[in-house]
C-alpha cells in the first residue's frame, strides 16, 4: 500500500507540473518581453524579501505534518481534529505578525533596491505582494493535512485547472495593458479562490476532522511540537539566509537589472526542481510511515535508493547544464541576458549540492530529528552571507554565488548526515562521504567527456542541434554512469524495477487485447 500511494501522488501529480512548467514558461517569455529585466529583477527580489516574512511560521507546518502521521494511520480523528485546530489559530496570529512586520519592512527597501528611485509604483507593488503572502497563511493550512495523508494527488483537478486559469489569464493582461500591477493582482485574486476551493474540497474530505474542534492538545502533544518548531526555527532561519538571500545581496550591491538576468538562470533550475520534487514529495509521507513501522537495515536500504535516485536525476541535469545553460538561454531570449560561463558552472555546482542535500532532508524529517542540528543551519547562513557580502564588492554575482557555495559544502552541512546515519542507522558518516565522493568523481568523468565530444563536433546554435546535444549527453552520462556503478545493489535494484514494471504493463496490455 505504501509504495502504491508513492506511485499515485508522483503519476497523478506528473501531468499538472508539466502543464505549469511549460505555461509558467511561456508566461514568463511574455514577461520578459513586455515588461524588461527591471521588473523580472523587482518580481524575483520582492519573492526574496517577503519569502523572509515566512520566518515567522517558525516551522509549525512541519512539525504539525509530522505530527500527524501517526494519527492518520490510527485513525484517531479527534487528535487530527485538535492538531488542525491549534494548526488554524496559530496560523491567524502568524498571519496578523507578517502583515505588521510586513507594513515595517517597507520603509527600508531604498536599503534593498540600490535604484529603488527608478521604479514606478515599487509601494503599490510592495503591498500586493505582501497581501499575497498574508492571505497564503490565512487560507491554506488545511493543504498540510491531505498531505499528511498521502492524498495529495486529489487536488490535480482543482491546481490544473486554476494553474492555467491564473497564467493565461496574466498572459492576457500582460498582452492588452502592460501593467505590472494588473498582473499582480489577477494573480493575488484567482489563487485566492483557488484556496478557498482547495479548502472546501478538503473539508468535505474529512467530514470525521473538526476544524473548530474546541478542546485543547494533550500538554505531551503540545510539548512535543514546541521542541520541534524551536528546532525548526534554527532551520528556517539558516535555510533563508542561506537560499534566499541572495537576489537581496546582488540588488544592495550591484542593482535590481542583475537580479532579472540572474532570477532566468534560476526560472530554469526552479522548473528542473518542480519535477524531481515530484518523486521526493511523494515518497516523503511513505517515509514517514516507514520510520514507524520497519526496521532500521530496511530504513538504510531504501535511503540508498532514494539517494542514488537522486544522484541519477541531478547528476544528468546538472551535466547537461554544465553544457547547455547558455545555449539554452541565447536560444530563448538571447544573448543579452547570458551570463559569463564562470558564474553559470558555479551556478550549476550549487544546484547538486542543494539537490543532493534532498535525500538525506526527506528522511530527516520523516524521522522528526529537527533539535539535534538546530544551530546547524545559523552557522550555515553566517558563513554565507560572510562570504557573499565581501565577495560581492570585489568580483561582483559570482561572489554571491560562491558564498552559497562554500556554506553549502561547509561542516554543518556533514554534521546532518553525521547526526542521521547515527541516529536512525546507527553507522558512521564515512559511508556517506566515500559515497559523496565518488558520485563527485562520476560527474567529474561525465562533464570532461561530454565536453570534449560536444566541442569537437562545433555544432551551430539552433533549436534541432540542442535537442541533439541532449540527447548525445543523456546517452554518454548514462554509460559512464552504468560504468562505474553497474555491479552496485542499488543500480540492480533499478533495473530489476524497471523490468518488471515493463512485465506488468506488457501483461496487462495482452489481458486487454485478449478481453
Amino acid at each position: 500500500m505504501r509504495t502504491k500511494n508513492s506511485i499515485l501522488n508522483i503519476s497523478t501529480t506528473f501531468f499538472i507540473t508539466l502543464t505549469k512548467i511549460v505555461i509558467n514558461f511561456v508566461g514568463r517569455t511574455f514577461f520578459i518581453k513586455i515588461l524588461g529585466e527591471v521588473y523580472l529583477g523587482v518580481n524575483g527580489l520582492l519573492t526574496n524579501v517577503l519569502s523572509m516574512l515566512s520566518l515567522a511560521e517558525l516551522g509549525i507546518s512541519t512539525a504539525i505534518n509530522f505530527s500527524l502521521y501517526k494519527p492518520l494511520a490510527e485513525k484517531d480523528y479527534l487528535k487530527v481534529s485538535k492538531l488542525m485546530t491549534f494548526y488554524k489559530k496559530a496560523y491567524r496570529i502568524i498571519s496578523i505578525i507578517v502583515a505588521i512586520v510586513g507594513i515595517i519592512l517597507y520603509f527600508f527597501l531604498d536599503m534593498i533596491i540600490k535604484d529603488a528611485n527608478s521604479i514606478q509604483n515599487l509601494n503599490i507593488i510592495y503591498f500586493l505582494f505582501l497581501a499575497n503572502t498574508v492571505f497564503s497563511y490565512l487560507i491554506s493550512y488545511k493543504e498540510t493535512l491531505i498531505t499528511a495523508d498521502q492524498k495529495a494527488y486529489k487536488l490535480t483537478k482543482i491546481n490544473f485547472i486554476f494553474t492555467i486559469l491564473v497564467n493565461v489569464g496574466q498572459i492576457i493582461v500582460l498582452i492588452l495593458t502592460k501593467n505590472f500591477i494588473i498582473y499582480l493582482v489577477t494573480q493575488l485574486l484567482i489563487t485566492y479562490i483557488q484556496k478557498i476551493f482547495i479548502n472546501r474540497y478538503i473539508t468535505k474530505q474529512y467530514e470525521m476532522v473538526n476544524f473548530k474542534c474546541k478542546e485543547k492538545l494533550d500538554k505531551t502533544d503540545l510539548k512535543k511540537i514546541i521542541e520541534n518548531v524551536q528546532a525548526m526555527f534554527f532551520h528556517k532561519i539558516g535555510d533563508y539566509c542561506t537560499n534566499g538571500t541572495d537576489n537581496i545581496i546582488i540588488s544592495s550591491f550591484i542593482g535590481i537589472n542583475m537580479v532579472g538576468i540572474y532570477s532566468n538562470y534560476l526560472t530554469i533550475i526552479n522548473m528542473l526542481n518542480m519535477f524531481i520534487n515530484i518523486i521526493y514529495n511523494g515518497l516523503v509521507a511513505s517515509l514517514g510511515n516507514l520510520l514507524v513501522a520497519e526496521d532500521r537495515e530496511k530504513d538504510y536500504i531504501i535511503f540508498r535508493q532514494i539517494d542514488f535516485i537522486g544522484f541519477l536525476i541531478f547528476g544528468l541535469c546538472t551535466v547537461g547544464m554544465l553544457n547547455l545553460f547558455n545555449v539554452f538561454i541565447t536560444l530563448w531570449i538571447g544573448n543579452q541576458y547570458v551570463l559569463s560561463i564562470e558564474i553559470v558552472y558555479c551556478i550549476v555546482i550549487n544546484f547538486f549540492i542543494t539537490g543532493m542535500r534532498i535525500p538525506t532532508a526527506t528522511i530527516k524529517n520523516a524521522a522528526g530529528l529537527y533539535k539535534e542540528d538546530k544551530f546547524s543551519p545559523i552557522i550555515q547562513s553566517v558563513i554565507n552571507l560572510l562570504i557573499s557580502i565581501i565577495l560581492v564588492q570585489y568580483i561582483g554575482i559570482l561572489g554571491v554565488i560562491l558564498g552559497t557555495i562554500i556554506s553549502g559544502i561547509a561542516l554543518p552541512c556533514w554534521q546532518r548526515i553525521y547526526i542521521i546515519y547515527k541516529n536512525i542507522f546507527n553507522r558512521k558518516a564515512t559511508e556517506y562521504i566515500k559515497i559523496y565522493l565518488k558520485y563527485i568523481i562520476v560527474l567529474i568523468v561525465s562533464f570532461v567527456t561530454t565536453s570534449i565530444m560536444l566541442k569537437g563536433i562545433n555544432f551551430p546554435i539552433n533549436v534541432f542541434t540542442f535537442m541533439i546535444s541532449i540527447v548525445l549527453i543523456l546517452c554518454i552520462h548514462m554509460i559512464i554512469v552504468w560504468g562505474f556503478y553497474k555491479k552496485t545493489e542499488q543500480m540492480n535494484d533499478i533495473v530489476n524495477f524497471v523490468k518488471n514494471y515493463w512485465r506488468k504493463c506488457v501483461s496487462k496490455n495482452r489481458i486487454k487485447k485478449f478481453d
